[in-house]
């Protein structure tokens, strides 16, 4: 995903003649001119900041299992979105909940206010569809401006911040060639891939899906700023489950993502990532469950950056605490606050390690990773430092300040800021080998004659942990014991409890090589930033060491299990032909 920047000057020129030409741009610009001059209600506010932005998506998904197709299918759709604010900066119509469900519920006001649009050019009807959703969102701005007035009448600000920030206009193009998606090709790919399964019988369920697409995105607001990005994605998944012996369900999933099918591993080295996931399946369903175990612990390559995305890198991202318009929604409103907020200026991490997030980056030592140049605030990217040697310095903003961090960093994608791809460095990081035996030396100062590796883990959104916090209960989908003598044995279905984002400042040891690892983003509080209207996730990406913690809890599962299948599976007698 390599793309294109051009700021003001001559690329105002391009994107003026683009727009001139272009039934969608023009509509845009027209309806946009309307609504800033001839928008208002009775003696109500007029709007004083509209932005419209328009999504045009092309998907392709295939999927199959053990050789057979299950799903095959292309969409094409066109999105709306229409952010409205009345008011003016210091004061306007967002960072307010209320009751009912409707748009107050939202940060930013008017993100609910949209429409799908004709995939047909058509000056008219494009037209049509702005007036309208523009109307709507006026109406709902107005409305919630009026309910947020009257919920302050009954309360005491305790901060004084803009509900919006000023940034320089921006005229920015963010575009590259979309690969054309052969929806044959991946068809063709997942049947063969899936059909490796078919020598595992003891693996109960199994599959692999194929998905693509781009969005193609257009962006103009009533300050100057617009945009056009392309944003092509690819994600291959894998996913098997079976039962062990004892009737415990076993599961495990692993993901490829790139922006073009170039940056996908091989075939074959798909094939060989397909029978490895198979044969540890079928192994474990022999192995012993986790013991309970506290100790240090290594979380390795995957597992470190997993712990990182869950845990701790949701912090990064700034988020206030909006007015809340009655008290049945304090508590809403009191989970909205990044935790992170009274932290900045603290040590969040040991002071061998450092965080910088830096969207513009498209690969790291040849490895996909993504990036983007504009955000979906029109405000051009650009390298955050996070952490220095331990010390939080700053969180990941968009264009609605926050306590300390009055302008955006770049980082606003769908509903709120992200992390986009995040790099963790480590002075003086220790050698793979050296941080096995620092492992087991701490071990063995607890008494223990083995200590826990975590290569991968699945994080349940959703299924919280013992304790009453907002931390996901974390399953480690490959864990083994490590020995003195430097044998492993694996363990199965083991949690990994008593870690939050406070555990992060004590770790102990970080290896000097680095993993390259993309996974779903989720927000405090497990909530999916969506690419507004769109309906896309978003992934993002780390760069990130092995990392050893000192304390750690590990156990099995507790409960009934379900008992296993009565007799084998119908293709296991005929796995191999």
């Amino acid at each position: 995903m390599r793309r294109a920047l051009s700021l003001a000057g001559v690329g105002l020129c391009v994107a003026t003649a683009t727009h001139a030409q272009d039934p969608l741009g023009r509509a845009m610009r027209d309806e946009l001119a309307r609504s800033m001059t001839e928008l208002r209600l009775d003696t109500l506010p007029k709007p004083y900041f509209v932005a419209y932005r328009l999504d045009d998506v092309e998907t392709a998904e295939a999927a199959a299992t053990l050789g057979s197709l299950v799903r095959g299918r292309d969409s094409r759709t066109r999105h709306l979105r229409v952010e409205l604010r009345v008011g003016d900066y210091e004061f306007d119509n967002t960072n307010f909940v209320g009751m009912g469900g409707g748009p107050a519920f939202s940060m930013l006001a008017g993100l609910r206010g949209g429409a799908l649009l004709p995939l047909d050019d058509q000056y008219q009807e494009i037209r049509r569809q702005l007036w309208l959703a523009t109307d709507g969102a006026y109406k709902r701005a107005v409305e919630q401006l009026a309910q947020k007035r009257a919920a302050l009448q009954n309360q005491t600000r305790t901060e004084q911040l803009p509900d919006f920030a000023k940034e320089p206009p921006a005229v920015i193009t963010d575009v590259v060639p979309a690969p054309p998606l052969d929806r044959a090709a991946a068809e063709a790919l997942v049947r063969g891939l899936s059909a490796a399964f078919r020598a595992f019988p003891e693996v109960y369920s199994s599959g692999v899906s194929w998905s693509a697409g781009v969005a193609r995105t257009r962006y103009l607001n009533s300050e100057g700023s617009a945009f056009t990005r392309s944003s092509p994605w690819l994600v291959l998944g894998i996913q098997a489950s079976t039962q062990a012996v004892d009737g415990m369900p076993l599961g495990d999933a692993i993901a490829f993502y790139g922006g073009t099918p170039s940056d996908l591993p091989t075939r074959e080295s798909l094939l060989d990532s397909v029978r490895a996931l198979a044969t540890r399946l079928t192994r474990l369903r022999q192995t012993p469950v986790a013991e309970l175990y506290n100790g240090p612990v290594l979380f390795e390559g995957d597992a470190a950056a997993e712990l990182f995305n869950e845990l701790f890198a949701p912090r990064l991202v700034a988020s206030r605490r909006p007015i809340a318009g009655n008290p049945m929604m304090e508590q809403f409103a009191a989970r909205a606050e990044t935790p992170f907020l009274d932290q900045i200026g603290g040590r969040v991490l040991p002071t061998f390690l450092s965080a910088v997030d830096n969207p513009t980056l498209t690969s790291f030592e040849g490895h996909f990773i993504g990036g983007y140049h504009v955000d979906d605030d029109a405000v051009p990217a650009r390298e955050t430092r996070l952490v220095d040697h331990g010390i939080l310095k700053t969180l990941l903003s968009t264009r609605v300040p926050v306590r300390g961090i009055a302008h955006s960093s770049g980082n606003r994608w769908g509903a709120g800021p992200v992390v986009s791809n995040l790099v963790v460095t480590v002075d003086s990081g220790a050698s793979d080998q050296a941080l096995r035996v620092d492992l087991l030396k701490r071990a063995a100062a607890r008494g223990r004659g083995y200590a826990i590796v975590v290569r991968r883990l699945n994080a349940t959104i959703g299924d919280m942990g013992d304790d009453d916090s907002d931390t996901p209960a974390l399953h480690a989908a490959v864990a083994v014991k490590l020995f003195p003598d430097g044998h492993e044995e694996p363990i199965r279905n083991a949690s990994v409890s008593g870690l939050t984002a406070a555990s992060f400042k004590s770790i102990v040891a970080a290896s000097q090589s680095r993993t390259v690892y993309t996974s779903p983003f989720h927000s405090v509080g497990g909530m999916n930033l969506q690419m507004a209207s769109a309906g896309l996730g978003y992934a993002a990406s780390y760069v990130m060491p092995s990392l050893l913690f000192e304390d750690v809890t590990v156990k099995g599962p507790s409960g009934d299990l379900p008992k296993p299948p009565l007799s084998s599976p119908p293709w296991a007698g005929a796995s191999r032909r």
